[in-house]
This record gives structure tokens, C-alpha cells and sequence, in this order.
């Protein structure tokens, strides 16, 4: 992802939580009445906004999210090729190799020519990027161990019929989000999105 698709994403974020948390309007009032919709709503948010934020992960630079998936994807895979990694994760090997370059700048990854095919470069994590592998994972255990210390607060037939609870709410948002005869299409933008 781009560093400018990185800012417009957090814009739309600050928007989203600023209508959220506006207690002066209407609308919104009758959405917080919706208290399950509402407390959905606002926790996918969070979730969502602690996810995208610029952190530096342990190092000394500034890391999107992009950039740590991508990290993340060439520790899972070490020593994965340019192609591979445009396939594993669905982009262009044009976007691999310009993200590639700002996480060679970092310091994060190196490339290393293949011994088997000397045209081909196959991608490591340096030691500073391991780092930022284990420090990533690390932020998503406290949000996990969040979430399981909320979960003990419960007993298990709770947490287990909330769990499918939630699973069928994701299950008819799906299935409400594939439907042909939506009411609301998705603007162009969008749409050209689903569509690759």
C-alpha cells in the first residue's frame, strides 16, 4: 500500500469516529439505541485503527501496515523470490519490488541473489526485520490476551454462544455484502476493488 492510500485510510478512520462519537446527532443517537450494532461497530473500528497505525515495531523506523505484513510473509517464507511474494500476497511484482526498496532503505530486508538461478534475487529479513517480526507479533498477543482475559470474565457457554453469535452476524454480512440486488451498489473505486 501506498504511503498516500496510508493517509487517505487514516482520514477516513478520524471521520468515521469523529460521526461516531458525535452526540448531538440524530442519526447517530439512533444507531447508539442499536446497542449491539453500535458496540460492533465502534470495537471493528478500534480493532481496525490500532491495526493501521505507523509504529516502529522495536526498530528505529516507521513501519505501515503494509510493510509488516510484507515482513511478515518473508519470515513465513524465508528466502522467497520477488514473484513468489507478488503471488503469495496478490499484488504486482512492480508493488513488491518498490515496497522491497523502502524496506531495503529501513534496513529491514536484504536481497541476495539465487545460487540456483542467478537472475532471480530471493529476499531475507535482516536482523533489524526480525525484530519487527517478533515485536508485530508480540502486539498481537496483548490484543489477544485482551480479549481472552475479557472472555474469562464469562463462563465458556457464554463465550462459546457469543462466539456464534458473532460468526453468524460475519456469515449474513457476507452473504448481505454478495447479494445481486444490493440496494446500495459500491461507488467505482470500490467496486473496481472487489473486483481484482
Amino acid at each position: 500500500m501506498h504511503d498516500k492510500d496510508t493517509r487517505k485510510t487514516a482520514v477516513e478512520l478520524r471521520i468515521q469516529q469523529a460521526v461516531l462519537d458525535d452526540h448531538d446527532d440524530p442519526d447517530i443517537q439512533r444507531l447508539r439505541n442499536n446497542h449491539i450494532c453500535f458496540a460492533l461497530l465502534s470495537l471493528v473500528n478500534q480493532f481496525y485503527a490500532l491495526e493501521r497505525q505507523c509504529r516502529n515495531f522495536g526498530t528505529d523506523v516507521e513501519i505501515y501496515l503494509a510493510e509488516i505484513q510484507m515482513i511478515m510473509t518473508i519470515h513465513n517464507a524465508e528466502g522467497i523470490h520477488v514473484n513468489g511474494l507478488a503471488q503469495k500476497l496478490g499484488i504486482t511484482k512492480g508493488s513488491v519490488s518498490e515496497m522491497l526498496r523502502k524496506l531495503e532503505r529501513k534496513g529491514l530486508v536484504r536481497k541476495e541473489k539465487d545460487p540456483l538461478k542467478m537472475t532471480r534475487l530471493n529476499v531475507y529479513l535482516t536482523a533489524k526485520g526480525t525484530i519487527a517480526h517478533q515485536s508485530h507479533i508480540f502486539f498481537h498477543q496483548k490484543l489477544d490476551n485482551l480479549v481472552l482475559e475479557t472472555a474469562a470474565e464469562h463462563d465458556p457457554e457464554t463465550v462459546k454462544i457469543f462466539a456464534q453469535f458473532l460468526n453468524n452476524i460475519l456469515g449474513r454480512l457476507t452473504a448481505f455484502s454478495k447479494a445481486d440486488t444490493q440496494p446500495f451498489a459500491p461507488c467505482a473505486e470500490q467496486q473496481s476493488k472487489l473486483d481484482a
